[in-house]
């Protein structure tokens, strides 16, 4: 229908575009950065002053036990934005790991019905100008591009540029580093998700919202304030993480209620690995978990998780749901709930592995394990890592798994318990029930040695052949690292696509930037 401008004429349409949107929910995906397990009330944790999460588990949420990531930060972002497991959508965790180039992503997917964002950190790739968000789907983008960074300055050093380099992008442009240096990184982000969920009250289009947190990622850098409430906690900068979290969650939770789209709203709240125990600050318990992040135990694959909004019915708030899904399911279930179809997939690059979990978090069946039509018995299979996989109650390792140990309630105060390594290989691998033994303290291979040869045979016969790392778009295969790093110095330092700038001269302060729009233009023929 074209709308013509007279009074009445346009009162109707823009009732047309509002009736749309009710029809389409909001959908936010919040990704806390290096959550431990045990760092959270709701998980039994008495010293974790959570109090935003906890009621929302407690009375608006539905707590999601068992849902799986990768063992660290970049390949998690890129399942969930790809819909694949890790091992489809990339296992790289470097600068220049990326989302493929023929893949398409959930923002795309849900296309101009919606209002997308994303918000801090990215990790997705940033050489070329193709790889930002605003060239894979997104309407705009304030955040960072690299691994991590200073909490405060912003600065990183992770592309090995000379100097101090700022890593801060917003949408199509460097950052206004002066309005922000000195801001706590996530007080930035939080504040800019809380504007547009104002902004977004007045629009006629739903919101999907990326919501990437720097903590709890190191450096060990918080505000004062937290880190003086948790003077007396096993680690009072990681437990300050904490507060920061729940206060930005509380804050933007606040927001959704004000703009009155709390009732047409789905958040998800997840970690994007377990908790650093063994690496980074070494800080973080996975109690009563083994191992953290960097290992394929249950303490680095295994993540804290839940699911609250308006849009979750009345009945399941408040409930547990411990069936097993993983962070690339959000995909197909983000699609189902905007009324989208899942993309067909390029034959050059592994299918989805998403599954619409939706029916199964909100209904009493279990969870959709099965993906046969005529095995109702056939588990579903988690591609979890090129060396490990989980299938039903069953995860089967068959590599150094990492740091073997336990983190107790009070660590890193009272040490770890536990061997340091465990020998599982390719040759002799190692098998946990993780449903009956989640702290994964009996290996069971000797138990069941059919169920291992089952297994291992899926790992080696349908899974290996499928491993994959994304590249990028061969048209600008050519940008190397030495072109980031000119083309960041001429920003001023602030981290800069290699080709953001048209010409090749280094001095010209008059030159043209990339077209983004020209980008997009061309991704879609």
């Amino acid at each position: 229908m074209f709308c013509r401008s007279s009074t009445s004429v346009v009162f109707f349409c823009f009732i047309l575009a509002s009736s749309a949107r009710a029809t389409k929910p909001n959908l936010m995906m919040v990704l806390v950065d290096d959550w431990g397990w045990y760092h959270a009330g709701f998980h039994g944790n008495e010293e974790a002053r959570t109090l935003t999460m906890d009621g929302l588990v407690k009375d608006e949420g539905l707590l999601l036990e068992r849902v799986y990531a990768y063992k660290f930060c970049s390949p998690t972002r890129r399942s969930f934005l790809t819909g694949r497991f890790p091992p489809h959508s990339g296992q790289s965790n470097g600068v220049d790991a990326t989302v493929d180039y023929r893949m398409t992503t959930i923002a795309e997917t849900l296309g101009d019905d919606y209002s997308r964002h994303a918000v801090g950190k990215w990790h997705a790739g940033h050489f070329s100008s193709s790889q930002l968000p605003v060239s894979r789907g997104f309407d705009s983008f304030l955040g960072y591009f690299n691994g991590k960074e200073h909490h405060f300055s912003h600065e990183n050093t992770e592309d090995g540029c000379a100097g101090n380099v700022t890593d801060l992008w917003d949408s199509t442009k460097p950052a206004a580093i002066d309005d922000y240096r000195g801001t706590f990184g996530d007080y930035i982000y939080a504040d800019k998700v809380v504007d547009l969920v104002k902004g977004s009250s007045k629009s006629s289009k739903p919101l999907f919202v990326y919501w990437a947190m720097q903590c709890a990622h190191d450096p060990m850098e918080a505000p004062d304030r937290f880190v003086d409430v948790y003077q007396d906690a096993p680690s009072p900068i990681e437990y300050a993480f904490l507060g920061v979290v729940d206060e930005a969650l509380s804050n933007f939770t606040e927001a959704l209620r004000d703009s009155e789209m709390w009732d047409t709203s789905l958040v998800v709240v997840q970690s994007d690995n377990g908790g650093p125990a063994f690496s980074d600050q070494r800080a973080a318990s996975n109690y009563p978990l083994r191992g953290g992040k960097y290992t394929l135990w249950e303490g680095g694959l295994r993540v804290n998780a839940l699911l609250t909004g308006g849009l979750l019915p009345a009945r399941k708030r408040g409930q547990v749901h411990s069936d097993p899904l993983h962070v690339c399911d959000w995909f197909a279930t983000f699609a189902r709930l905007a009324g989208k179809q899942l993309p067909l997939s390029d034959d050059t690059v592994p299918p989805l592995d998403s599954l619409d979990q939706w029916d199964a978090l909100v209904n009493d069946d279990k969870d959709l394990t099965d993906v046969t039509d005529d095995d109702d018995n056939q588990s579903r299979v988690f591609f979890v890592s090129s060396d490990a996989v989980i299938v039903g109650q069953y995860k089967l390792i068959r590599t150094d798994p990492g740091t073997a140990q336990w983190t107790g309630p009070l660590y890193p105060k009272v040490n770890a318990t536990g061997p340091t390594t465990v020998d599982c290989s390719f040759k002799s691998p190692c098998l946990f029930d993780v449903v009956a033994d989640p702290s994964e303290t009996t290996d069971l291979a000797t138990t069941y040695p059919a169920v291992v040869h089952s297994m291992n045979a899926t790992l080696t016969l349908d899974l290996m052949p499928t491993v994959f790392e994304g590249i990028r778009d061969p048209r600008y295969a050519d940008v190397s690292q030495a072109d980031v790093c000119r083309a960041t110095n001429r920003s001023g330092n602030v981290l800069t696509p290699g080709d953001y700038y048209d010409d090749a001269t280094d001095d010209d302060d008059d030159a043209s930037v990339v077209s983004f729009e020209n980008i997009n233009n061309e991704a879609m023929t």
